[in-house]
């Protein structure tokens, strides 16, 4: 086995926000639109989805204006968990691929390199009865990144069929 160190340097974040609709619901949507040219996919071959369910809802499956930030500051404590996990090299272990706001619910999308570190944080979180709502996770492998694909399309969506 070689000693060398291959050196990877992951895109700084670029988060736009979509307004969409999916089945019919309002779907506000914030996707990670620099992973659009990264290459190097094959280091994050795993889809990680979290889900936070919501409680107090306004029109439309939406959270109302306090519930959104409780569901906020859940997400950016998952978020920061994850971050915080890194590899044994010290390397970023995830990568923000989309946080969606739709039906009842907050789901946040990353791609993961190495699934065993994201699941042991997650385990620490996801057991901490503080929790404000309750939540899930699902990780599988994706290395061809194809559970990206519909965040992807709503930049196309955006500037037409031509964009």
């Amino acid at each position: 086995m070689s000693d060398e160190t291959v050196r990877l340097r992951l895109p700084e974040p670029v988060y736009t926000l979509f307004n969409a609709v999916r089945q019919g619901l309002p779907d506000v949507v914030v996707v990670n639109e620099a992973l659009l040219a990264f290459k190097d996919i094959e280091i994050f071959p795993w889809h990680l989805t979290i889900i936070i369910e919501a409680r107090d809802m306004a029109e439309n499956g939406m959270p109302t204006r306090a519930e959104s930030d409780v569901l906020l500051d859940l997400a950016e404590k998952i978020e920061a968990t994850l971050l915080e996990a890194a590899t044994d090299q010290g390397s970023d272990n995830v990568l923000f691929l989309a946080r969606s706001t739709w039906n009842r619910r907050c789901e946040l999308d990353y791609y993961v390199h190495d699934p065993e570190i994201a699941h042991r944080a997650l385990q620490v979180l996801i057991n901490d009865p503080s929790n404000p709502r309750e939540w899930q996770y699902h990780m599988e492998a994706d290395p061809q990144w194809e559970g990206a694909g519909p965040f992807f399309e709503l930049f196309s969506s955006a500037k037409g069929h031509d964009g």
